[in-house]
């Protein structure tokens, strides 16, 4: 039977007896947390009203069944049809009473308008009740109508002056509960109340008011909050709930334990947020579908679904907000793009402002077919107009990357992400530190960067953990620390934060503010690779590449550059291409794909990998295109490469095409030199005075710091210096020892030079055979000095048997590579073979 049959039925039964309402009303005191005994009573009260005058006891059961929220209790589980039936009951019922002249009425007529389900909230009609029960002078509506505007409410705006009036009012006219309103509105965050005054004067009410009167649930929100004491907030709530069975307290209660703020039974706690709801705490509707849709543990999102919808059919904004989040990215069995947007515009329609940013949002991160850029940006927009910090930070986002623009405007984005930093908003905060620092759109000031990095930390930011971190590595607007930077970046990694595990596996790999710890090292770069960091990946292949802190492993090395190089990181790609340049691991030789990857770097303005690409152009890997080598080595040696510039400096030395400019040699060595690369090329522009004067010593200390880093033109060079007392005194023995380095190695001038100390015992033991064995390395090099002189070894017997056939070839060898001695002992001048 429908609600409107059974409780017509049950009116009619109870108006058949008038004389036994008074007792029934007695016997049903008790059992009034019923629906079904409310209905009941709800009955008893308006067949009395309607026989006459009711009498005390039938006030007393009206006066019961009004408190605690018990008449919202008995009408929460309906469905729609008996809820609309049950509420234009309830409203009879009370217009009833009220014309009867009990006044409370209009103040139950006020709630009942105010909290009910939808369609029928309205939210004038409960501001023309409650007005209704104020002008009647009404104890309980001063009271509640005086502290409804000291906070102000959906039908009244804030006046507190007027608001503390009306509940003294109240108070002088013995409302016990005036007490009530007066000591919560002391509870106000913006108020300045000495709190430990304020805990004393509710525990000293507490002490004398009726149990349903006490104030557990604001002792426990001050626990919970301002003062920070989870564990003495749970002994407010479960106080409050054994006073008088109190639903806020259980909800309240539940929240600290399902949020995991302390430890509890969270089926025994879902429980209680369930009995919550029942007694009209929405919010515990809201928190139960957020419960079910995030919690890993009791996931399930048609249960999330279900107190969502309960939440809204109570105009809960924040449910239509979650119900769209389900059915827009939630799940794809649940996807429901159309039924999505109809929650976000149910919630825009009742004032939601964050929904307008919600709708922004997906119009602008969706795919082609729903993207809707000026709608979203209108919605944007308006959002901003009533003080939402997402909407001008998300507006500022849209100007930086041109969603709303061709072109980025930098400016526009810095104005909004201003107006959503000073509305406190996280991410704005963020980019103007990255805005400051960067000097993006305002002059750069490291300073302020740190203050909004610093504002973002004591918010919980990550990013800004990170951020400021670096800012301590660099000395940018802080003195610079590294002990700082690694605790900043442990905080961040803490909550498993991508980036900051990255940085730390870095500072563990390196020993920075901490010991070397590859281990560590390994686990940081290994949880920010699972996050899809790709600088991690990168640095877990160079461990397995260069056996750091781990075995040698080209396999997994290759697998995490690979895998990094396909997300686009630049370095990957450079260890991808070296690793097909110089077949490493097993890869065979490729120079296509070598280019391919090195490219994907050199593009995205990585500077070693513009060198290599040069390189690789320059020497012809594939193919010779020394146009194009030149224009990738100067955009290398613009962006600060040292081996870039060592490059350009050979070719311009050295002269391989018609436009090389030799004088231009000694910017490039000397721009390398000053940055800690030498090689010998800056020490013969000092020999010969290539674009710079002439200078022996200078020559020489060049050539002996790039030696001494195993250059090994250079060791050539500097056997030379010490044998022919260029730039530095005569040291045979040290000509011997470098020559002997720089020969080994390959250099054809140091074979030769070397088997001439043999030769002669200068600098060494003389031993003639080891001389003649490196005059043969170099003059099988086509070396004419080298090959000359094995013609003088086999005509005179030094080092080998006499042979004039062996000199007379070698004679010729050396004629016709250019050696003049040569030329005239077999009488005829050859000309130089190049």
């Amino acid at each position: 039977m429908e609600f409107k049959d059974r409780y017509l039925k049950l009116l009619t039964e109870k108006k058949q007896n008038p004389a036994s309402l008074s007792g029934e009303s007695l016997e049903l005191l008790n059992h009034l947390n019923v629906p079904d005994k409310w209905f009941e009573a709800m009955a008893v009260c308006e067949a009395a009203t309607d026989a006459g005058k009711p009498d005390e006891n039938i006030l007393n059961l009206r006066n019961e069944m009004f408190l605690m929220g018990r008449e919202l209790h008995s009408g929460i589980n309906l469905d729609d049809a008996d809820y609309a039936d049950w509420f234009a009951q309830l409203v009879i019922f009370n217009k009833k009473l009220a014309e009867a002249g009990i006044a409370e009425a209009w103040v139950e007529l006020s709630s009942i308008y105010d909290n009910a389900r939808f369609p029928h909230r309205d939210y004038k009609k409960a501001g023309e009740y409650m007005l209704e029960g104020v002008n009647r002078d009404n104890p309980l509506a001063l009271a509640l109508y005086g502290y409804h505007l000291y906070y102000g409410t959906n039908y009244v705006e804030v006046d507190r002056e007027k608001g503390m009036e009306l509940m003294l009012r109240a108070k002088e006219k013995n409302f016990e509960r005036a007490d009530v309103y007066l000591l919560l509105s002391e509870s106000d965050p913006l108020a300045d109340t000495d709190t430990e005054a304020y805990v004393q004067k509710l525990m000293d009410y507490n002490s004398t008011a009726k149990p349903l009167n006490r104030l557990w649930g604001v002792l426990g929100d001050l626990h919970s909050g301002k003062i920070n004491d989870s564990a003495k907030a749970m002994e407010f709530y479960d106080r409050g709930i054994e006073s008088g069975d109190n639903a806020y307290c259980k909800y309240k209660k539940a929240l600290l334990i399902l949020n995991g703020e302390v430890e509890g039974d969270s089926d025994e706690a879902l429980l209680l947020m369930k009995e919550a709801y029942e007694w009209d705490i929405i919010n515990a509707a809201d928190f139960l579908g957020q419960f079910y849709t995030y919690n890993r543990e009791y996931r399930n999102l048609d249960t999330a679904i279900e107190w969502h919808e309960k939440a809204v059919s109570y105009y809960k904004t924040s449910s239509m907000i979650n119900l769209a989040f389900i059915y827009l990215y939630e799940d794809e069995s649940k996807r429901d793009i159309a039924k999505g947007l109809e929650y976000l515009d149910m919630a825009i329609e009742n004032g939601n402002v964050r929904a307008l940013s919600e709708k922004a949002y997906f119009l602008l991160e969706s795919d082609e077919e729903n993207r809707n850029v000026p709608l979203a940006k209108e919605l944007l927009d308006r959002a901003n107009e009533n003080g939402d910090g997402y909407a001008a930070y998300r507006l500022g986002y849209g100007y930086q990357n041109a969603e709303f623009s061709e072109e980025s405007d930098f400016p526009a984005a810095f104005r909004y992400y201003t107006i959503g930093a000073e509305r406190g908003h996280l991410y704005a905060i963020e980019m103007l530190g990255q805005y400051y620092k960067s000097g993006i759109a305002v002059e750069p000031d490291v300073e302020k960067a740190v203050e909004y990095y610093r504002e973002a930390v004591e918010r919980g930011s990550n990013y800004a953990r990170v951020e400021l971190a670096i800012c301590y590595e660099e000395g940018a607007g802080v003195e610079q620390d590294d002990r700082q930077a690694f605790e900043l970046l442990k905080l961040a990694a803490g909550e498993n934060y991508v980036y900051a595990h990255s940085r730390l596996g870095y500072y563990y790999m390196n020993g920075i503010a901490c010991e070397t710890d590859q281990d560590r090292a390994f686990e940081h770069f290994t949880q920010a690779a699972e996050g899809g960091n790709t600088d991690a990946m990168y640095n877990l292949g160079r461990m397995y590449k260069y056996s750091i802190g781990r075995p040698e492993n080209p396999e997994l090395a290759l697998k995490y550059f690979e895998e990094a190089a396909g997300k686009g990181d630049l370095n990957a790609n450079v260890e991808m291409g070296l690793s097909y340049e110089l077949e490493y691991g097993g890869l065979e030789f490729d120079g296509t794909k070598a280019m391919e990857y090195m490219a994907c770097a050199a593009d995205r303005d990585h500077p070693y990998a513009q060198y290599k690409m040069g390189v690789y152009h320059y020497y012809g890997l594939v193919e010779e295109d020394m146009e194009k080598g030149l224009e990738y080595l100067q955009k290398s040696y613009g962006s600060g490469s040292v081996y870039a510039a060592v490059t350009l400096g050979d070719h311009y030395l050295y002269g391989r095409d018609e436009t090389a400019d030799s004088g231009e040699a000694f910017a490039c060595y000397k721009f390398a030199a000053d940055r800690d690369c030498v090689s010998e090329g800056i020490g013969l522009c000092y020999l010969y005075g290539i674009g710079v004067e002439s200078s022996e010593s200078e020559a020489f200390k060049y050539f002996l710091i790039a030696a001494d880093r195993d250059v090994p033109a250079a060791k050539y060079r500097l056997g030379l210096c010490y044998k022919y007392e260029t730039g530095t005194s005569k040291n045979l023995s040290e000509a011997y020892r470098w020559l002997s380095e720089a020969a080994g190695e390959g250099s054809r001038g140091a074979e030769y030079e070397l088997a001439m100390l043999l030769l002669k015992g200068e600098g060494v033991q003389m031993d003639p055979e080891k001389g003649v064995e490196w005059l043969r390395r170099a003059a099988d090099s086509e070396h004419a000095d080298a090959q000359c002189e094995l013609g003088n070894c086999y005509l005179t017997g030094l080092g080998v048997d006499e042979d004039d056939v062996q000199a007379m070839y070698w004679y010729q060898k050396a004629a016709e590579n250019g050696n003049e001695d040569a030329q005239k002992i077999i009488g005829k001048r050859s000309r130089k073979r190049r």
